[in-house]
């Protein structure tokens, strides 16, 4: 994605507005979470995915992996990354504590001429079921012919598709809550999948509430939700338009993945959050574009606003014991800022441009 250089608010706002109509030297941060794990950040990019360590600051490992590295998850020990790539057709396995690739498995069905791309991903805390949204074409003859969208299940000792559950319209992200037992199904509204049952219901209206009036219509960027690296709570900014007044509201919705319990807080302006975290006491939010905002979710403020050094940045997280923010995506860098003052500590070039960054807590 291009990166736009000191563009300011205004470029923040009217990207809101494009959502709606589309649809020390250094502080070295205790990054340890208990003493048995070890945090490591992991950012995707171009043929590659980057392990950053956050108290060397330092990349430690680059991942070869075939055309752009998009969203990914990880197991519940953190010792294994699935990574969207080869054009969405391709996940790849990664061993973080070999750091290496050991695997590469796809949706495709060459022998039926399917072509199926990937827009949601989520491991099962074990690590023995991936999930995926697909969006599938068929070929016959010289028709390309579209296919409904489902959620495939993989055996990850097999690397066969054991299930196929039909998934909603615009189904994307996916996201386990902490039983494993639950999925977090984002699409034009918010599912929640039993993965014992195969039985899903709505939980939320995002795009098609009952009372456009009253809930808004809600607006988000899929490419950028939170949930273990925040707070504990899947995470995701809002932009909810209101039809007849023509207002604009920006919010920030969250799940906590023990309880489920959902909670929306709105922000008292809009900011142009691309992506937004939460520090783990559920005080601050952190997120922006090309001002870097820290938020208080009392009262809705933007408390402290920081012009990026590097230009826009879509991906925003936060170290375990929530002193340093983590900004990537966009461009070739991650910046590390404090959190508490909101100044720069260091910014780390890296290979080639990215696309978001995520904190994993690994254990040893």
């Amino acid at each position: 994605m291009a990166r736009v250089k000191g563009a300011g608010k205004l470029l923040a706002v009217a990207g809101l507005v494009s959502m709606v109509i589309c649809g020390s030297l250094f502080a070295k941060q205790d990054v340890s979470q208990a003493a048995s794990t070890r945090e490591m950040l992991y950012i995707t990019g171009y043929d590659a995915t980057y392990a950053i360590d956050p108290v060397k600051r330092e990349m430690v490992a680059k991942y070869s992996i075939k055309g752009p590295n998009r969203d990914f998850t990880w197991t519940g020990d953190g010792h294994r990354l699935f990574i969207n790539s080869a054009q969405r057709q391709e996940v790849a396995i990664v061993d973080t504590i070999e750091n290496k690739v050991v695997d590469t498995v796809s949706f495709n069905q060459p022998d039926q001429k399917i072509t199926s791309r990937i827009y949601g991903l989520a491991v099962d805390p074990a690590g023995n079921k991936l999930y995926a949204t697909l969006m599938r074409t068929q070929r016959k003859s010289a028709e390309l012919i579209r296919l409904k969208p489902i959620i495939a299940v993989m055996d990850l000792q097999t690397k066969q598709v054991v299930k196929e559950i039909d998934a909603p319209v615009l189904a994307h992200t996916l996201q386990f809550l902490e039983d494993g037992k639950r999925l977090v199904v984002w699409a034009k509204d918010l599912y929640m999948l039993d993965t014992e049952t195969d039985q899903m219901k709505k939980v939320e209206e995002l795009m098609n509430p009952a009372d456009p009036d009253k809930q808004g219509i809600a607006s988000y960027l899929y490419l950028w939700t939170r949930d273990r690296d925040s707070a504990n709570s899947i995470t995701a900014g809002l932009v909810k338009f209101f039809p007849t007044s023509g207002n604009l509201e920006e919010h920030i919705f969250m799940m906590d993945r023990k309880t489920a319990e959902m909670k929306d807080y709105k922000l008292d302006t809009l900011l142009g959050l691309f992506s937004v975290v939460v520090s783990p006491d559920k005080k601050y939010a952190y997120g922006g574009e090309n001002l870097i905002f820290k938020i208080d979710l009392k009262t809705g403020k933007a408390v402290k606003t920081l012009q990026s050094k590097v230009g826009t940045s879509y991906g925003y997280n936060i170290s375990g014991d929530g002193k340093t923010v983590y900004v990537s995506g966009g461009g070739p860098d991650i910046s590390f800022i404090n959190a508490a003052t909101m100044a720069y500590e260091k910014v780390l070039d890296l290979p080639s441009d990215t696309m978001d960054v995520h904190v994993v807590q690994i254990a040893q």
